[in-house]
């Protein structure tokens, strides 16, 4: 059976004249190795660290994580159209908030919603039918801190995604241990809060991102930065519960902290990168239970995987501080991952988006 081949773009940290997205193939062909081979690299915006594709594969979008947009305070957004082997920029806008990490688009709606980390707000445009950014028509702002003083002296927003109806965005906030809910008033363009569905985690924690499972929408997988854990939670009606809490890390390991978590294409297992112990925590997903068990641990022959995705059976890191992709065989039916000893070079990379070629 032929294997799918992917279209994966990378977002690195680095100045607007400098290449900050690339795009790469990767190629299967019975009975050759993959190939993993660059087609474009774009510059034009200044630290694209998170990118996503829209549903329908035409447009990119991009964080600028920076601290000042066009003269003002804040990061901003960009928008790309998608041509056969590169990409177009068709505008910017800025988030009225620093260090903006994250990106959801709301193309049902016709809006893009963003995580801005260190002023620790979220920003809300909307979206032009030609697929630009258009104005900024909402931003929520977080109060409050953690216990960590270096790291939680305010609050900081580092992932947005839908709730399980998807009526609602969770803002996960990992200065104050909290992922708040806001509901999407499209008529008006707002984000209404509503505390009563926020879920609150132990001090100290930092939630960072999270992914709902596959077939049961109400449970959620939370990667928590700081403390180095998966928290399996349940999204009810009337209250939110922590089911499992597990540690990313073998006994005894310290400085450290968890950055990306994704399921396989199946649901089947969950994965979590550990920057530090530099690898990728597997774990078991039970059909019945959405609980966790863990498989194992495999380095990621780089430092500091900030990102990684799964395109099948093929998993790639983005190795942030050695500026390395590296390859690994990703075993679907068991959740194993065996290296593969092939790297290309990447300047910075921090995120990776994996898209399956038609």
């Amino acid at each position: 059976m032929m294997k799918q081949n992917y279209f994966v773009y990378a977002g690195c940290y680095g100045p607007a004249e400098e290449a900050g997205i690339h795009g790469y193939r990767l190629t299967r062909r019975e009975g050759r190795e993959p190939q993993l081979t660059e087609v474009f690299a774009a510059a034009g915006v200044s630290n694209p660290s998170y990118l996503v594709v829209s549903a329908d594969g035409k447009f990119l979008y991009s964080v600028m994580e920076d601290m000042a947009y066009e003269g003002r305070e804040g990061g901003g957004v960009a928008a790309f159209r998608i041509d056969e082997g590169s990409l177009t920029l068709l505008n910017t806008q800025g988030t009225a908030g620093t260090l903006p990490c994250h990106l959801l688009p709301d193309e049902k709606r016709g809006f893009l919603y963003a995580a801005n980390y260190l002023s620790g707000s979220v920003s809300m445009f909307r979206l032009n039918a030609d697929g630009s950014v258009g104005e900024l028509c909402d931003l929520k702002q977080h109060y409050g801190h953690g216990p960590n003083e270096e790291r939680q002296e305010g609050p900081h927003v580092h992932y947005v995604g839908y709730s399980a109806d998807g009526t609602g965005l969770w803002c996960v906030d990992l200065g104050i241990d909290r992922i708040r809910y806001y509901r999407i008033d499209e008529e008006n363009g707002k984000l209404v809060p509503d505390e009563k569905h926020d879920m609150v985690f132990p001090e100290g924690t930092g939630p960072r991102h999270f992914v709902l499972n596959r077939e049961r929408r109400e449970l959620m997988y939370v990667v928590s930065e700081l403390s180095s854990e998966i928290f399996v939670m349940e999204c009810g009606a009337e209250e939110n519960r922590i089911l499992q809490r597990v540690s990313t890390l073998p006994e005894s390991m310290e400085n450290n902290t968890c950055a990306a978590v994704h399921l396989s294409e199946d649901g089947r297992y969950l994965c979590a990168s550990n920057r530090g112990h530099d690898s990728i925590a597997v774990y078991a997903v039970d059909a019945g239970t959405g609980l966790l068990t863990l498989v194992g641990r495999a380095g990621t022959k780089g430092k500091t995987p900030r990102d990684f995705c799964l395109c099948g059976d093929i998993l790639l890191s983005a190795n942030q501080d050695s500026h390395t992709i590296t390859m690994f065989q990703f075993d679907e039916e068991n959740g194993t991952i065996t290296d593969m000893n092939r790297e290309i070079s990447c300047g910075s990379p921090v995120c990776l988006v994996g898209v399956p070629e038609p």
